[in-house]
């Protein structure tokens, strides 16, 4: 069956204008039918200031999901982890490795530290102990100062080492990039992740909503950056509380050509949590 995406249009646009007068009659406390030319209502739709689809950059086998939708995250948190033994097992290796290093530069440093202190000892002594006394304790702290700049750059090979097997661990974990709440997840343990292609899951940040306004141009130099406006949310069903106070925190310098219109951002609180990104609003303006 063939849609008709511009029948869908123009239901969404009805039901938009629906919504938008019967708000802005609640608003005026004015009856249906009578006219309001006090204010224009422009519909808007909420958005999340931050709001994202969870993609992994590589590929591997889901083994954990660490979190359930609704589940409210931190930044930073890990949310999925892919099948990661390999790099376990080499990361351990590359510790080991380090830790050998450093147990090396150590030891070698007490022996340059004591042969330093014979050097200083002989050099004191002068004539009278033999010349090749001072010659092999000279040789002796010229090789352990050699041995000692050669394993201080295996030390920091070994470091280099275990950073890269902890960035190969950290690449199978995905992390929150943002606190917010899990609003859906896609995947399920033991399925295969395509790198950058398959998503993984969505996160919302549910307290930082803006309300998105279409404004005609005529109303350019009515509205100012941090100005207080009025926003009903869903106002057919939600009523009072559906309405808050916001703040414009963008106005777009543009206006499209085409509806004569541009876009307005309107920060809004969301105390009780009933304001849900997606729902639509209206904003009464002076016209």
């Amino acid at each position: 069956m063939r849609i008709n995406k511009n029948h869908y249009r123009a239901i969404d646009a009805g039901r938009v204008a629906r919504f938008a007068a019967i708000a802005i009659v609640a608003a005026l406390g004015v009856q249906p039918g009578v006219a309001a030319a006090q204010t224009l209502p422009a519909p808007g739709v909420v958005r999340a200031e931050e709001e994202v689809t969870i993609r992994s950059e590589f590929s591997g086998i889901v083994q954990r999901i660490a979190v359930r939708e609704g589940d409210r995250v931190e930044e930073g948190a890990i949310l999925v982890e892919l099948k990661n033994e390999r790099q376990k097992i080499t990361l351990e290796m590359a510790q080991t490795g380090l830790a050998k290093a450093r147990a090396s530069v150590d030891e070698t440093k007490v022996l340059l530290d004591n042969a330093e202190k014979e050097l200083n000892r002989v050099k004191t002594a002068g004539a009278a102990l033999p010349r090749k006394e001072f010659d092999d304790k000279s040789d002796q702290v010229l090789r352990l100062n050699a041995n000692l700049n050669a394993q201080k750059a295996e030390l920091a090979q070994a470091e280099t080492e275990v950073k890269l097997r902890e960035h190969e661990l950290r690449e199978t974990q995905l992390l929150a990039p943002f606190s917010g709440t899990v609003t859906q997840i896609f995947i399920n343990r033991g399925d295969t992740l395509r790198p950058l292609d398959t998503p993984v899951m969505e996160i919302v940040a549910l307290d930082d909503l803006y309300t998105e306004v279409l404004l005609p141009s005529s109303s350019a130099l009515k509205v100012t950056l941090d100005q207080k406006l009025k926003v009903y949310v869903e106002s057919e069903w939600m009523g009072r509380n559906g309405e808050v106070e916001g703040r414009v925190m963008y106005i777009n310098p543009k206006v499209d050509a085409a509806s004569r219109t541009f876009i307005v951002k309107i920060r809004i609180p969301n105390n009780h949590g009933l304001v849900r990104p997606g729902m639509l609003a209206t904003v009464p303006i002076a016209p």
